[in-house]
């Protein structure tokens, strides 16, 4: 062979340069430009049945060579070192349309004319933007066509399989509505593209006499490939889960670089970024199956991804590592990969739909689950309302009747009594107040009803008529008296007046309880978008052990002995805050006593 760098020399002038012995097909590795190719055929005095001269075609893998042209020299070139008359050429190579071929195939095929027994020369001038090698074989016209027929039917069969694969990825992503699954379509179609393109046959039939168009097309699928292949394999690896950053950056890293290599591909630099392509797939197949030996530790299920991969990395390492320009040549690699990606797409699908499935009964089961426990609360809602029901009329009755004793004069042993019975019946009463709130709460959580715009005056009020007698002890501080005044006129909440009412009051319940005899103070304030209102009491504060529990359910502070209560107020007023998009805090402020702040965001006019 000779390599003409220059890519101008006609073939009078390729005669006279010294051309490289080789054993066996022409490995060029990736080196686009123009390639000479001399053989020599000797034909024997012996004629079979069917003769030489008319049953003999040269046949020039791979497809994807543009231009290729033949020319037949009778004798020795060696021995016809003068001048002599240029030989009829014949043209072949994606770069012609096959309707002006010798014959339909998807390989370079010339029809080879050896009229008489003697040595002749056979000329080949190969002109590729992406040469790699270049395989001539002599075949007689029965032997090609069924070497041709054998390998159509071969390739035919995986490309069937592979085309099911793909549309059965397709429909599954467009019906279960999973993203994986048309990850996985897209991968799939942009690799049949490049098989396709590449094995010839596609670009014959979609961009004939234009190999250029088919090369870009075929290049940029492969483009593609990288960040979908590492994509579908960062999900099923769990990669994010592990290594979040790392996931975020490769995969965003991957993406913009294979849509800057299809629009350098467009814009015409196939030869400079081809080689690159095939080059990044190479590491994305390495640094995929890393990733996967590293999580398999942590995760069992990702041997599963290794066996997916192994059908792939041998044939396809070796695959783009002669397309990247490695100089090689292996005879079973073309159709060993098309085996390998066949049984890789099929391994991959079968591994997504199960961890899929596994996924979509998992959520049935968590379904199931949250079904089960809705009906199992509504069961203890019943429960206790019909339980409060039955609880109200007997308390009812004791109070009565405690009362009516209370009035009467009383030895001195039994008057204690009734008063331990009365302050009983009181904590039954208050207990039996907040379980039915706490289910109201829940209610309110679960169903949204509508809500009102309420003024801040409003939840003050309501807060006063809920707190009832003990309301006379409440000092309201006018605005003058507040640090930020509040503009009343303007400012609104939006929100449940009863259940807003009722987290205010149990703020001045407690600072009504625990902040002594001193005045209770209650001030409302307007600080950005919220609106607080500061309930203020002059009693011991909060110790450091409640100040930790304070908001925690059946928690009661240090003078629970003594104090009626169940310890449900802070945390219902605290869970109605928060389901209003608000919040509570107690803190000790300076001054002594105890500070509680009632936040709520203001409505937007």
């Amino acid at each position: 062979m000779w390599f003409d760098t220059a890519g101008t020399a006609t073939w009078q002038q390729a005669r006279t340069q010294t051309f490289t012995p080789v054993d066996g097909n022409i490995n060029l590795g990736y080196r686009p430009g123009v390639l000479w190719v001399r053989m020599q055929v000797q034909r024997g005095e012996n004629i079979s049945d069917e003769p030489l001269g008319s049953d003999w075609w040269l046949e020039v893998p791979p497809a994807f060579l543009d231009e290729v042209t033949l020319w037949i020299e009778p004798g020795d070139h060696l021995a016809a070192s003068q001048a002599l008359k240029e030989p009829p050429s014949q043209q072949a190579g994606a770069a012609v349309h096959p309707n002006l071929r010798p014959l339909w195939h998807r390989n370079s095929v010339f029809f080879v004319n050896l009229p008489k027994a003697g040595l002749y020369t056979l000329w080949l001038r190969v002109n590729s933007d992406n040469v790699k090698a270049v395989t001539p074989v002599l075949w007689q016209n029965r032997a090609l066509e069924q070497n041709t027929q054998i390998k159509t039917m071969v390739a035919g069969l995986f490309y069937g399989i592979f085309i099911c694969i793909t549309l059965t990825a397709l429909i599954l992503g467009l019906t279960v509505g999973t993203s994986i699954f048309l990850l996985c379509a897209a991968f799939f179609s942009f690799l049949g593209l490049n098989l396709y393109i590449a094995d010839g046959w596609l670009g014959l039939l979609l961009f004939p006499g234009r190999p250029h168009v088919a090369d870009t097309l075929s290049s940029s699928c492969m483009a593609m490939l990288s960040p979908l292949f590492a994509t579908i394999f960062s999900r099923l690896l769990q990669i994010e889960k592990y290594l979040p950053r790392f996931s975020v950056w490769y995969l965003r890293t991957l993406w913009l670089t294979g849509l800057v290599g299809v629009l350098l591909l467009v814009g015409g630099y196939f030869a400079q970024v081809a080689p690159l392509v095939n080059l990044l797939a190479m590491f994305q197949l390495l640094l995929v199956l890393a990733l996967a030996l590293w999580v398999m530790p942590r995760e069992p299920s990702s041997r599963w991804v290794l066996l997916a991969l192994a059908p792939l990395m041998l044939p396809g390492m070796l695959r783009l590592a002669r397309n990247a320009g490695f100089d090689f040549f292996i005879n079973w690699l073309d159709a060993s990969l098309l085996a390998g990606i066949t049984l890789h797409a099929m391994l991959l699908l079968f591994l997504v739909a199960r961890l899929v499935g596994q996924s979509y009964k998992s959520n049935l089961e968590a379904r199931a689950q949250v079904v089960a426990g809705a009906a199992q609360l509504a069961e203890q809602r019943n429960f206790v309302a019909l339980l409060s029901h039955e609880f109200r009329n007997p308390i009812a009755v004791l109070d009565g009747a405690l009362s009516n004793l209370n009035r009467q004069s009383l030895d001195t042993l039994t008057s204690p009594r009734v008063g331990r019975m009365a302050r009983a019946v009181e904590r039954l009463k208050y207990v039996l107040s907040y379980c039915l709130a706490d289910e109201r709460l829940a209610t309110l959580e679960l169903s949204q009803p509508p809500r009102s715009r309420l003024a801040p005056s409003d939840i003050v009020e309501e807060s006063l008529v809920q707190l009832d007698d003990e309301s006379r002890r409440v000092q309201v501080l006018s605005n003058h008296h507040a640090s930020t005044p509040l503009a009343t006129g303007s400012v609104k909440v939006l929100g449940d007046l009863p259940m807003l009412g009722a987290a205010l009051k149990n703020l001045l319940d407690n600072a009504l309880k625990y902040g002594g005899t001193g005045p209770v103070q209650l001030s409302v304030h307007v600080e950005g978008q919220q609106v607080t209102f500061r309930v203020r009491d002059h009693g011991p504060g909060l110790d450091e052990e409640s100040s930790r529990r304070l908001f925690e359910k059946f928690t009661r502070g240090q003078h629970h002995l003594t104090m009626p209560g169940a310890g449900l107020g802070l945390y219902l007023s605290r869970n109605i805050a928060k389901q209003h998009g608000g919040d509570i805090s107690i803190r000790n402020p300076s001054g002594g006593g105890a500070l509680a702040e009632l936040t709520l965001p203001i409505m937007a006019i």
